[in-house]
């Protein structure tokens, strides 16, 4: 019985050998182009392969219609097609980092780039040689695509439906680890294992969104089903990031009696597990137990106004947010209902953040795109001015694509390519020299793709060894430069024996451009736009009338707290700890999710501030949250100059000396509005008691931040290393 490995590395050989033999049987020029078609799209299971064949096939047409469109535009202009085309490459950049369809617009890019260097030398070939790039590209996909249905099919359905029941047990677990923070009340437990558990979440939810893509495309009844799907996505997405924003306010909940403020909370808490039950239960296609129904909260009205104010805000905004759980497992519990029976699902929810992402630049995103460019001109350059540079026009296509190809993983460093590369590289040397030479029929040659092609893909098999497969394959197929009459030049392998270590130590270079690529040194960065965008929120806050270029900024300091922490998290794995003493693994991960409570408690605070409120009300506490809002400002400048500026006691007595004071005047003002406005609206009290939290809970969010920065010993990640 064959093994899964050995499967896979067999249908990709036997691909390979196909495209190879009818590319040569028909006497295209280029076969090696239909061999790394086979090569990126062999993937797991069918699904997965035919997704990314058609991003390919897709992204190669765009490609060559820019790339003819370029030298149309510029046929004796040098410069201005150089500037054009680095445009375009540096645009596919951009938008290869925030789309889920990620290769795609890397396709778009360096398939650009073969197409227009390849007909510099020759113009007039232009269209054939795009033409033929599609034809092979076409070629590969489409035997590949054969081969993978009809030996040893893969479907993504097993997967897929394994991915969904995993998420959703992943997210019942969070819920329970949540909890904490309503049995730890008054005093209780802590809230455990949410943070690991939430971290857990994410990367399944990545994974659930990529096996549902390719389950689209190779199962007939989640195709059906699709848009049921897509909304229960959209619902589990919403859901992990509600029950965060609960679990963050746990703190706040330490010091209140839940169950007598909300005296039907047992019973509810209950009824969610329940629910959550019968939506595990629905996954493994059994039908849930009972059927779901509006679940609601009510407060016990003598203890609730006997509370301070920021404690009945804290409790509002708490009990608001189970309701929100409530209403998006219920509309979850609907969904699989709907799948199960076909029917229509409910409206799923926009993702949070969603619109602001698309509108506002990225800055990670821009300044990889700027070294991707700035990596390709200078390839250019060198091509230009360098006599003999080796490869020719071949070093600034590899420079571009393995410059894009760095872009898609800032955190993997040069020298991970470059290992693989030499091994790859070495491999191919061996058969180019020691083998090929005595191949005389296609026999021979198909015997040994078949045997090159099946040791990479058997060897290189773990999705943690996908660089050192991708980098085997590529080396080989080019080094080795399979083409019908077979012709055998040392200069030609020499030549790109000296390229590739050329390039890598170009990508080595640009990597410290325009900044250090040093988890630490990346981290500190991160860190200091954190805390500028926090302090820019904050001034934001003051009364006054906003202009439109005033609402982009905010927009984007919005976007830039938003997404930080996420990839502060994703560098934090990298750092070399044995070089930063005073630094443990842990301690980063629990600054990472303090800065994320905190971004948090920033929207939290954002959105309150939108929400209508009772004029009197803040007139006459406009000195006092100006002096607190002040005082924030002042602390998140110190913060983004240094990540321990601020001492964690200090901090903490000042602000809860502010905060008393403002309490104080908050609960004069407010009895006394309402005794003389009877008419005052009921709602927006309530905004104003959620206001009245938002400042408490982002005062402690801070506290907490710096008694995390200040377990740190930050030396040591300032040091210059080399």
């Amino acid at each position: 019985m064959l093994s899964v490995r050995t499967k896979e590395a067999i249908k990709t050989a036997l691909a390979m050998v196909i495209a190879f033999g009818i590319a040569m049987a028909l006497g295209w020029e280029e076969p090696v182009w239909a061999g790394v078609a086979v090569a990126v799209v062999s993937l797991a299971t069918i699904g997965q392969s035919l997704n990314k064949a058609a991003m390919r096939m897709l992204g190669t047409l765009v490609a060559a219609v820019v790339a003819l469109a370029l030298l149309s535009l510029f046929p004796q202009d040098r410069w201005g097609f150089l500037a054009a085309i680095a445009l375009y490459f540096g645009i596919c950049t951009y938008l290869a980092g925030g789309s889920r369809h990620q290769y795609f617009w890397q396709v778009c890019g360096f398939v650009c780039l073969i197409v227009a260097f390849a007909a510099i030398p020759q113009p007039e070939e232009a269209f054939s040689i795009a033409v033929l790039r599609a034809q092979e590209t076409g070629l590969g996909i489409l035997v590949y695509s054969l081969v993978s249905v009809l030996l040893w099919p893969v479907s993504s359905r097993s997967d897929f439906h394994e991915a969904a029941c995993s998420l959703m047990a992943s997210q019942h677990g969070l819920y329970r680890a949540c909890r904490a923070s309503i049995d730890g009340g008054a005093g209780g437990s802590a809230d455990g294992d949410a943070g690991p558990l939430c971290a857990d979440v994410l990367q399944q939810q990545a994974r659930f969104g990529q096996l549902l893509a390719a389950a689209e495309t190779d199962s007939h009844d989640v195709y059906q089903l699709r848009r049921h799907w897509r909304h229960h996505q959209a619902l589990s997405a919403a859901l992990t990031e509600t029950m965060e924003r609960w679990r963050a306010a746990h703190p706040d909940l330490m010091a209140l009696d839940m169950r007598r403020l909300l005296p039907g909370l047992d019973a509810f808490c209950r009824d969610l597990d329940t629910r959550f039950d019968g939506m595990e239960r629905m996954l493994a296609g059994e039908p849930p137990r009972e059927m779901p129904e509006i679940l609601d909260l009510t407060p016990s009205e003598a203890d609730v106004d006997s509370l301070p104010h920021f404690h009945r805000a804290a409790l509002m905004v708490a009990r608001n947010r189970l309701q929100d759980i409530e209403r998006l497992t219920r509309r979850q519990f609907e969904t699989l209902r709907a799948i199960q029976a076909g029917g229509r699902p409910p409206e799923a929810p926009r993702p949070v953040g969603e619109a602001i992402a698309r509108l506002v630049p990225d800055t990670d995103r821009l300044v990889d795109a700027l070294r991707v460019t700035a990596v390709l001109l200078l390839a250019c350059l060198g091509w230009i001015y360098v006599d003999g540079l080796p490869g020719g026009a071949g070093f600034v296509v590899f420079a571009g694509a393995l410059a894009m190809i760095k872009a898609a993983m800032p955190q993997i460093p040069v020298q991970a390519m470059f290992v693989p590369a030499i091994v790859g590289g070495a491999f191919s040397l061996f058969l180019y020299i020691g083998v090929m030479p005595h191949l005389s029929s296609f026999t021979g040659l198909a015997i040994m793709l078949f045997a090159a092609t099946f040791a990479i893909y058997y060897w290189f098999y773990k999705p943690s060894q996908a660089l050192g497969r991708l980098f085997g394959v590529l080396m080989f197929l080019t080094l080795t430069d399979i083409a019908s009459p077979q012709s055998y030049d040392f200069t030609q392998m020499s030549e790109m024996a000296v390229m590739f270590p050329l390039i890598f130590a170009l990508l080595a270079g640009m990597a410290f451009f325009p900044h250090s690529p040093r988890p630490e040194k990346v981290m500190l960065r991160q860190l200091g736009r954190f805390f500028r965008s926090s302090e820019y929120l904050m001034s934001t806050m003051r009364p006054g009338p906003v202009s439109p270029a005033d609402r982009w900024r905010r927009a984007f300091h919005r976007h830039e707290i938003e997404t930080l922490p996420g990839k502060m998290r994703a560098w934090g794995p990298h750092l070399e700890t044995r070089l930063l003493p005073g630094t443990a693994p842990e301690q980063v991960e629990q600054l990472v999710t303090s800065l994320q409570t905190l971004s948090f408690r920033i929207q939290e605070l954002l959105e309150a501030r939108r929400q209508p409120l009772v004029e009197d009300l803040v007139r006459e506490l406009l000195v006092d949250v100006r002096e607190w809002r002040l005082k924030g400002q002042a602390a998140f400048r110190r913060l983004s100059a240094h990540p321990a500026a601020a001492d964690e006691e200090a901090f903490r007595q000042s602000l809860e000396a502010t905060l008393e004071t403002l309490e104080a005047r908050m609960r004069a003002v407010v009895d006394r509005t309402a005794r003389e406005k009877a008419a005052m609206a009921e709602q927006g009290t309530e905004t104003f008691y959620r206001l009245l939290g938002a400042y408490r809970a982002l005062s402690e969010a801070m506290v907490d931040y710096a008694g995390r920065a200040a377990a740190i010993d930050w030396a040591p990640w300032r040091e210059a290393r080399f």
